[in-house]
């Protein structure tokens, strides 16, 4: 017999407060057929009931207690679980748009496309506004997105608005249970090098809801907090052997990340002693493309600190951003 056409991986931590939401949404999805993978991540409210009394009411759900691990790896034993040809992922607190699989696994099939994105809407739970957010514009290429990516693209980088070919993760790929944030981004990373053809719908199938302990509250000490999250996707542009065709790239969001929090000056102070080595780490000259060699030699030699400082100047005078993003 063969599996499902979409297993939805839902991990669950003390969501009693949002998981009704969640659970109607899943309900919704008549159309194709699906296996709903919830994850109760040792929660010590009323999840674990709530998830245990709608699984008797709803056959296609699977419903799994475990002790508190963490979010990524709730997601890793639900990816490694799931029986689907296709894998989705729902949050909690969150919730699917009343014909979001169909939509997604329709374009799946007409695209032939291994992940299939979509737009979503943002939900201020406190004050009741729903806010699109569509791309614009729609990137075709995987590598082409692999690039926004690492500049931290507010659609592609998520998880929770896509679908996933499970051919995809076969060979092991994985969330990195070590990385608190940005931890959906590098999973992205890996799987859009690997993907032979990308889709994008421009229905809203998600929404994401913002409350008081979501994902979108403020973080404190920004450039700290997502350290770990540049060092491995560091290690995973070395892996795949792509560093040297993504090094401006990666050399801006290390840049951005430390700016956001630290200023210009202050972050072009440290510049050759803290960011430098991490941007230079692995790379080889003659795998650089060629148009991004002036900049590379800057780096090597100390002097990309002025070099940027001007740029940037440059970059209020005339309204161009990124000053050495292309």
């Amino acid at each position: 017999m063969n599996g499902p056409d979409i297993s939805v991986i839902v991990p669950c931590f003390n969501a009693e407060r949002y998981l009704g939401t969640c659970l109607e949404s899943l309900a919704a999805q008549k159309l194709p057929e699906i296996e709903m993978i919830f994850i109760d991540d040792g929660s010590t409210d009323e999840t674990g009931a709530i998830l245990d009394r709608f699984r008797e009411a709803e056959p296609r759900a699977r419903v799994y207690h475990l002790e508190n691990e963490g979010v990524s790896a709730a997601r890793n034993r639900g990816i490694r679980m799931a029986k689907g040809q296709y894998i989705a992922f729902l949050d909690a607190d969150d919730a699917f748009e009343g014909n979001a699989l169909s939509v997604l696994h329709q374009a799946a099939i007409r695209s032939n496309a291994d992940i299939i994105s979509a737009n979503h809407t943002l939900f201020d739970m406190e004050c009741g506004n729903r806010v699109p957010i569509e791309i614009e514009p729609v990137v075709q290429q995987p590598l082409e997105i692999v690039r926004e990516i690492i500049h931290m693209h507010r659609i592609y980088n998520n998880l929770w608005n896509k679908l996933y070919a499970a051919r995809l993760f076969e060979t092991g790929l994985c969330l990195d249970e070590q990385v608190r944030i940005g931890e959906d981004a590098l999973l992205n990373l890996q799987l859009y090098l690997h993907a032979r053809r990308v889709a994008h719908v421009n229905e809203k199938t998600y929404v994401y809801r913002i409350h008081s302990g979501s994902a979108m509250s403020s973080i404190e000490n920004y450039h700290e907090a997502h350290l770990p999250m540049l060092r491995s996707m560091n290690e995973i542009l070395k892996k795949e052997s792509v560093k040297e065709l993504y090094f401006r790239d990666f050399l801006q969001s290390a840049i951005w990340l430390d700016e956001k929090e630290h200023g210009i000056k202050d972050t072009m102070n440290r510049f050759n002693e803290e960011i430098r080595p991490m941007v230079l780490d692995g790379l080889r000259e003659e795998r650089i493309p060629e148009r991004d060699r002036r900049i590379y030699r800057l780096v090597c030699r100390g002097r990309f600190p002025g070099f940027y400082t001007l740029m940037r100047v440059k970059e209020k005078v005339t309204g161009r951003k990124w000053g050495i993003r292309r």
